[in-house]
């Protein structure tokens, strides 16, 4: 005997009397889900600590900020039409590689890559599976 019990969010199948629950999520749900999942991953945990640490470090937060405060400052001349000096790009360029030298920067951006990876390959993921229904359709 199977009897069908509709309840919120879910429905009760009652199979030889052995209860089993079915859940409908919505999309909203899922992706509540999926970023649950996400943020236990070792990649998002890993960036996590590494940004922490960069922000717990002076000199890491002194070099991002004039890094910040120099490129706004080109940004804003630019959108005025003026080109950058070529000091201007000097500067640019060498707290660029300041950062880059930076141990905490660094191990942050590498970090960084690690989970952009993880979230592309789950786009591509979504994206495969969107092809695929469509195809059927």
């Amino acid at each position: 005997m199977i009897l069908f019990v509709e309840a919120e969010n879910c429905l009760e199948i009652i199979i030889n009397n052995s209860k089993r629950w079915v859940i409908f999520m919505s999309i909203k749900e899922k992706a509540q889900s999926l970023a649950e999942e996400i943020a236990d991953t070792p990649e998002f945990e890993a960036l996590k600590e590494a940004e922490k640490a960069m922000n717990d470090d002076e000199d890491a937060q002194n070099l991002l900020n004039d890094y910040q405060s120099t490129q706004k400052r080109l940004q804003m001349a630019q959108s005025n039409g003026q080109q950058p000096s070529a000091k201007q790009q000097k500067n640019i360029q060498n707290l660029q590689a300041k950062m880059q030298s930076n141990p905490k920067i660094k191990n942050y951006m590498e970090k960084q890559k690690d989970f952009n990876e993880v979230m592309q390959n789950v786009n591509q993921i979504i994206s495969k599976q969107l092809q695929n229904n469509e195809a059927d359709n």
